[in-house]
């Protein structure tokens, strides 16, 4: 038996056996990932939708919730009440389960090999990151792929039943009924179309039964109003797609799109159905979602996981494109195992990119970390007992009094504050509190409020043009003093930093990359020249014993900044060294204090390291500037320090 013969053998390991051998091993893999993960995904959206299932049973009204979305609500509750981890374990159920049935979609049109679809699907890195968390994308995505199976089917009835329940997990939804609508239309079953609102209707009749009214599912939703989150360019969905889908995905999507749309061409009747229940639905959704967050409409936010709903479909899609990959070394090469080699590679970029491209397991996000750190401060001061109102309706989630927690929805002006007690708690985030119309600056000059502390992320993160911040006030009676206290404790005056390396170029000059010291017009001292090169410089070592400064550990860095190169951001890295390993953090220095280029600017930033632990051993500190794009930078009086108090 020669090779080829042997590899052909290989070929013939029945399909099913595979496919639950696929399953096992990306069900093995997301829950070890799962049981492993500190933080999740979907951020505090998906806490809320956590508490809203979680609480459905003993709060019924929830399961008629328009934001909360019905649907969800009721299939997540039984999850949600055995934990949070247990409504990700729901999501990475519809997760694999979209892969399926984006497997039997394929096999239905008749495409080669297509157990590829369950592969991409089910490591798409936008896709895959969701399974972590408890939004609402991957339930849809799930419902459309067995939507359009049971219509490939011609199970019409069932089809446009589960086709109509969409708008019921998110109300986006609605974007793709008339796809659906087309495709019965056109295949001459005009009786279906009108079960496409059959899940539209019945929950519309539930809610007017409860004394909803008869459109509460639309009570709120402005689509054609300006967002609150603003607005963005109209190809952000295009350009970021590599870190959405991956790079090796959209390679095998985009030649399975342009191979599809050529057979729909020349062979119309065969490759309608295709085109209509899998590339229309991609490419409408996409393109939906483009529109509003470019025009400011629909309450956009630009996110990426939006695209989640969409990847069964791309999956199907490039199933084709993979196969026609591997043909193509086959056509060249005349050999079987040249084949087999190429699909080896294939399928390795699919299942190496989501771990490229995202940290697993999954760990809090900055924001996240920071609503924790301050729900820890209430709980250590044994303030959880008192009542507390919050901009982020997650926050109770990490409080250990839930019950005293209470979500405040609008506050414009500070003469609201007065229906709040005194002695009563009010914790407000930049994100939250900006949607809700809550002016920071109010509530720090307002006499009645006492600020207790300022919780920044662990590392300068933007939210909506701001950096993200989590403040805590206590309601007071009347001082005209808290308001000058207030502003001391925002700006930091009551910390104390301890300068660990100072460089001005001038008397103090870094241990190396000394050649890059310059001068010129623009400075009447020295300073420090990044060059356009992708490298580390300014690199800096320093030790810290944790039981011997403020936990947790805060590192404060100061420069002048001059950025030549306005398009490009520099970098700062931070990376501490300890008998347990390294871990290390990026962010961009220029961001925070949205420096002008062509000039000099002051930028201040802060860094907190709470893996850090409190008593131990020492641990070592290496930070400095990386220049990942290739910027062109100048740097003076740059300086560490780290907080003592």
């Amino acid at each position: 038996m020669n090779f080829d013969s042997f590899i052909k053998n290989l070929g013939d390991i029945k399909e099913r056996r595979l496919m639950y051998f696929l399953i096992a091993v990306i069900l093995i893999i997301n829950m070890t990932i799962l049981v492993l993960s500190e933080g999740f995904s979907g951020g505090s959206y998906s806490l809320m939708h956590y508490q809203y299932a979680r609480e459905a049973f003993t709060n019924p009204d929830n399961l008629l919730n328009g934001w909360a979305s019905p649907l969800f609500t009721l299939v997540a509750a039984p999850f949600a009440l055995l934990g949070f981890k247990s409504m990700q374990l729901m999501n990475i159920i519809f997760g694999i389960l979209s892969g399926y049935f984006a497997y039997l979609v394929s096999r239905e049109l008749k495409m080669k090999s297509p157990l590829f679809a369950m592969v991409i699907c089910s490591f798409t890195p936008v896709f895959m990151v969701n399974f972590f968390g408890g939004t609402t994308e991957i339930m849809l995505a799930f419902t459309a792929i067995l939507g359009t199976y049971l219509m490939l089917k011609e199970r019409y009835v069932y089809a446009s039943i589960v086709v109509s329940l969409l708008p019921l997990i998110r109300l986006d939804g609605l974007i793709v009924l008339p796809i659906y609508a087309i495709y019965l239309m056109r295949r001459k079953k005009f009786r279906y179309t009108f079960l496409l609102l059959s899940g539209l209707i019945f929950y519309s009749l539930v809610g007017f039964i409860a004394g909803k009214g008869l459109f509460w599912l639309f009570q709120g939703v402005q689509f054609w109003s300006k967002s609150v989150f603003g607005s963005g360019s109209f190809y952000q969905f295009t350009v970021r797609s590599p870190g959405y889908f991956g790079i090796p995905n959209e390679i095998f999507f985009v030649t399975g799109l342009v191979a599809g749309i050529w057979l729909y061409i020349r062979e119309r009747l065969e490759f309608t159905r295709e085109f209509v229940l899998v590339v229309l639905p991609f490419i409408t959704y996409f393109l939906a979602h483009s529109f509003a967050w470019w025009l400011g409409i629909g309450q956009s936010q630009g996110i990426s996981r939006y695209m989640a709903a969409i990847v069964p479909f791309m999956a199907v899609m490039g199933t084709r494109g993979l196969y026609l990959f591997a043909k193509m070394f086959y056509i060249l090469f005349k050999r079987e195992w040249v084949r087999i080699f190429a699909l080896i590679i294939g399928f390795a970029s699919i299942i190496h990119i989501p771990f490229v491209l995202q940290n697993y397991p999954v760990r809090l996000s900055s924001s996240d970390r920071a609503l924790k750190m301050t729900a820890d401060y209430i709980n250590q001061n044994n303030l959880s007992q008192r009542q507390i109102y919050t901009t982020d309706p997650s926050f109770s989630f990490y409080v250990d009094n839930k019950s005293n927690v209470g979500q405040l929805n609008v506050l414009e002006s500070v003469l609201q504050l007065r229906n709040i007690g005194v002695g009563s708690l009010l914790v407000y985030d930049v994100v939250f509190g900006e949607i809700k119309g809550i002016n920071s600056n109010a509530l720090l000059n307002s006499p009645e409020l006492q600020l207790l502390g300022v919780f920044d992320t662990d590392i300068p993160t933007m939210h909506h043009g701001k950096p993200f911040k989590v403040l805590v006030f206590e309601k007071i009676q009347p001082d005209s003093s808290t308001v000058s206290k207030n502003k001391m404790i925002f700006d930091g005056q009551n910390k104390i930093f301890v300068t660990v390396a100072i460089f001005d170029f001038d008397s103090n000059l870094p241990g190396n990359d000394t050649e890059l010291i310059a001068r010129s017009n623009i400075n009447p001292t020295a300073y420090f020249r990044v060059p356009p090169k992708k490298k580390e410089f300014l690199v800096t070592q320093f030790n810290i014993q944790p039981d011997s400064i403020c936990h947790p550990v805060e590192i404060k860095g100061d420069l002048r900044l001059f950025t030549k190169t306005s398009d490009e951001k520099l970098r700062f890295f931070i990376e501490v060294i300890s008998d347990e390993g390294s871990s290390r953090k990026f962010f961009e220095v220029g961001s925070p204090s949205r420096v002008n280029p062509d000039e000099w600017n002051r930028v201040t930033f802060t860094v907190m390291l709470p893996e850090v632990a409190k008593e131990g051993k020492e641990a070592n500190i290496k930070c400095g500037f990386w220049n990942k794009r290739k910027g062109e930078f100048l740097i003076d009086d740059y300086s560490i320090a780290i907080r003592q108090r």
